[in-house]
């Protein structure tokens, strides 16, 4: 290989990664090298060679900048190699992190790339640290590997730049979760653990993800997984790869461990929503890093790469994220409504949905979704949620048209057999002509007109075709996210903010359009301390207004950048902005929950097996 990298886990307290890089060849004088800009699954430009500290030739001389992610080479005959230190401090799962406890990253923050070369193969080697604690420390990344030790450490290869920063690289004392889905070796690491439930996640993971391997047919689309899961205190959210997803959850997140004789714990909701992670990026696994958009094949890893069909992947992918766990029995019909109807009255209660549309929020989304300010709510619409909701009424569509004969299901089966058959991305309007194919251009007519509008979904209807009713009622209270539980206490006066603790009073956060709290005068920042002339805390806000209810208004006591104010605040009920689901026709109820899988045709599965693509590790 004439493209080689070595990544050192070289100071971990400074958490510094040293990465030495070896380019085979002749070399012309000023030939570009460059760092990836953004990592594809996260729309925002990142600059990940802000945290390159050093970049310097085999002399120990520092190459020459030309901008802010690209460097000049020197001229060489037959080889130049260049060291590079880089700084890893970034909790998430989008670059890099570096401890005494774990190492972590994506390729795109480590490894420079050279634009005329980026197609050629690449091999890595992954050293072991050198302090005392990484003695313990393996490796855990889905990369090739061609010569590694017990340990995992040694020589891996890649066939290009972008197979090699699509295997994050975990490294750590991690614990570790076996198990087989429909014959494909599947595994989670755990960095930062906590005793758990082991038994139990491995039979709910095993459920998950062969519901997604039979959904769209055998074989995976992968010879083996792997979920790479970093424990924090504070965090939630995922990044999908070919064969891989990174995590970062709390440590609640985990079933907990079962007494001596406890046969079976009820699922807690931190459990469940770590279940929903799984569940949404390992359906990536088929649809975004397989299905994509054409704009997306080759990834531009030097500037943004808008396209409208983020609410396809991402809106699409959470419809069927909570759905594959009703579908599979880990969650029952209760609790899935419980979870769509909190999506429901996430996107009702933001008016950014009268003001942008899903199509464009994909557009956007390198420049305000991924840049959410404290007018978000005001201002855009999440194309995961209302994605998730255009994705649902399609379904109702496609089952309607169709006299039950198709589905959305049919629909992601159809697509993922065009991309065996050809490999190619999806032209920015296909979803729409692939649906008008299926059941007519009437419903097509129809999902066009939704990506492009602003404003209300027709969810009444398209909720009472898969048998459930839809009703609005007003909120209990700050923390009613949309649940049963809050039916209880509906109608209480509300303050129009979303509510964080501050010392002597409550911060408001976020401010909707048109509530109580605008019209009063009250703004992102502000610090409650008094309503009605006492005191305040998150957790009495509204008790305190509750006491109010049936004036016109009250006094309202806040700090304003500093400056104590008072402000009359109306006393009012929230809109009914809260989603309340019930099923209202057990047959078409049943149509649309219960377990859906390809059906075993032999042409689909000898296609399937037909295309290397299929399996790019292979």
């Amino acid at each position: 290989m004439s493209l080689h990298y070595t990544v050192c886990p070289a100071r971990v307290d400074a958490h510094v990664f040293e990465v030495t890089f070896t380019i085979g060849g002749r070399i012309e004088a000023g030939e570009a090298l460059r760092f990836a800009r953004w990592i594809p699954g996260s729309y925002l430009i990142r600059d990940f060679a802000k945290s390159v500290l050093r970049l310097d030739d085999a002399h120990g001389q520092p190459l020459l900048k030309t901008d802010s992610a690209g460097w000049q080479l020197p001229a060489a005959d037959d080889a130049l190699t260049l060291h590079l230190q880089v700084h890893a401090r970034d909790a998430s799962v989008r670059a890099a992190w570096l401890d005494r406890e774990r190492g972590f990253f994506n390729g795109t923050s480590l490894f420079p790339y050279l634009p005329s070369r980026i197609d050629e193969p690449v091999t890595l080697d992954i050293q072991p640290p050198r302090h005392a604690e990484g003695a313990d420390w393996t490796v855990a990344t889905t990369l090739e590997a061609i010569e590694v030790d017990a340990r995992g450490f040694g020589r891996y290869r890649a066939a290009d730049f972008d197979e090699l920063v699509d295997h994050p690289v975990e490294m750590g004392a991690m614990q570790h979760v076996h198990f087989q889905a429909c014959g494909v070796p599947h595994e989670m690491v755990i960095a930062g653990g906590v005793p758990f439930d082991q038994a139990r996640l491995r039979q709910d993971l095993t459920e998950i993800c062969q519901a997604h391997i039979r959904f769209f047919g055998e074989p995976a689309p992968m010879p083996r997984y792997l979920f790479q899961t970093a424990l924090v205190d504070v965090g939630y959210g995922g990044l999908e790869h070919r064969a891989c997803t990174a995590l970062m959850a709390t440590r609640e997140a985990l079933p907990m461990p079962r007494l001596p004789g406890e046969q079976s714990i009820e699922r807690s909701d931190e459990y469940l929503t770590f279940l929903g992670l799984c569940s949404h990026e390992y359906f990536h696994t088929w649809n975004v890093k397989r299905i994509k958009p054409a704009r997306f094949i080759p990834y531009d890893f030097d500037r943004e790469t808008p396209t409208r069909l983020l609410w396809f992947f991402e809106g699409i992918t959470s419809y069927y994220d909570d759905l594959a766990m009703v579908r599979g029995g880990l969650i029952d019909r209760p609790g899935y409504l419980d979870l769509l109807a909190k999506i429901l009255t996430r996107v009702q209660r933001g008016a950014g949905r009268h003001v942008q549309s899903v199509t464009a929020s994909s557009r956007d989304a390198w420049t305000k979704f991924y840049k959410q300010d404290e007018n978000a709510p005001n201002a855009i619409v999440s194309y995961y949620a209302k994605g998730a909701l255009i994705s649902l009424c399609l379904d109702a569509w496609m089952r309607e048209a169709s006299g039950g004969k198709r589905s959305l299901d049919d629909l992601m089966r159809d697509l993922w057999q065009r991309f065996c058959d050809t490999g190619d991305g999806l032209a920015e309007d296909e979803p729409e002509r692939r649906v008008a194919a299926l059941v007519g251009e009437s419903v097509a007519e129809r999902l066009s007109a939704v990506l492009e509008a602003t404003g209300e979904l027709p969810l009444v209807q398209a909720l009472d075709t898969l048998g459930v009713s839809l009703s609005w009622r007003t909120r209990s209270g700050s923390d009613d996210a949309g649940t049963r539980a809050g039916e209880r206490g509906a109608g209480r006066p509300w303050l129009g903010a979303t509510l964080a603790s501050a010392e002597g009073g409550v911060r408001l956060v976020q401010v909707a359009n048109g509530g109580p709290a605008e019209r009063a005068g009250l703004a992102p920042g502000d610090v409650v301390v008094g309503i009605g002339g006492y005191r305040v805390s998150k957790g009495t806000l509204d008790d305190w207004l509750a006491r109010h209810a049936g004036q016109a208004q009250v006094a309202v006591h806040a700090f304003q950048r500093g400056r104590l104010v008072e402000r009359s605040l109306a006393v009012e009920a929230s809109p009914a902005d809260t989603a309340v689901l019930r099923i209202v026709d057990e047959r078409r109820a049943d149509a649309w929950l219960a377990e859906s899988r390809a059906e075993s045709r032999a042409e689909f599965r000898a296609g399937a097996r037909s295309d290397a693509r299929v399996h790019p590790q292979a």
